[in-house]
């Protein structure tokens, strides 16, 4: 099975700041929200917050948008054209989608692709994270939870922070645009 990363991989952008963007013109009301984020922003700046904390703090301008659903289909109508060549290449193969990125968003891209996938567990209403962030060390873990006796043929992602992800594939590549390279040997 192949397994994907998300942001930066198969798709061209970052789909959580894309998202707020999105939303910013439609429903302005939640640039209100802004300073509140910022303060969480100063706070993990200053070791005073966790990433999951700060992440939570962000996504609460959720709680502004009584039609989020209707604004993530919005979202994907306008933007699921952004995915890589190779990508496109690969979609009859199928294969799995793993990020940081709350699933909510990341679900509306995922479905209309054929492909399942995970993320960060986050609350529509609410931006709060059930469970743990699913990045780094987490997505192995998750990844092994959902599909115990799945081999991983090939791994792809932007970061080099999906290194545990990374060490579980038979194969593994860095993506950067249209640009796949084999995954660093002396990180594995």
């Amino acid at each position: 099975m192949n397994v994907y990363d998300f942001d930066k991989t198969i798709y061209f952008h970052e789909s959580t700041t894309g998202f707020y963007r999105f939303c910013i013109p439609r429903r302005p009301v939640i640039l209100l929200w802004l300073p509140v984020a910022g303060v969480f922003a100063l706070g993990r700046m200053l070791g005073l917050c966790s990433p999951t904390r700060l992440k939570e703090a962000f996504h609460g301008y959720l709680r502004m948008l009584p039609d989020a659903e209707a604004l993530v289909e919005a979202y994907w109508d306008r933007h699921q054209e952004e995915i890589p060549g190779w990508m496109r290449a690969k979609l009859p193969e199928g294969g799995f989608v793993i990020s940081a990125s709350p699933e909510f968003i990341i679900a509306g891209l995922c479905r209309r692709l054929g492909l399942p996938f995970t993320g960060t567990r986050m609350d529509i209403r609410s931006g709060k994270i059930s469970g743990k962030s699913c990045k780094g060390a987490e997505k192995p873990l998750r990844f092994r939870e959902l599909l115990p006796d799945a081999e991983v043929e090939e791994f792809y992602s932007d970061s080099l922070s999906d290194t545990p992800m990374a060490r579980i594939a038979k194969k593994a590549y860095l993506v950067k645009g249209e640009e796949l390279s084999p995954w660093p040997a002396e990180t594995l």
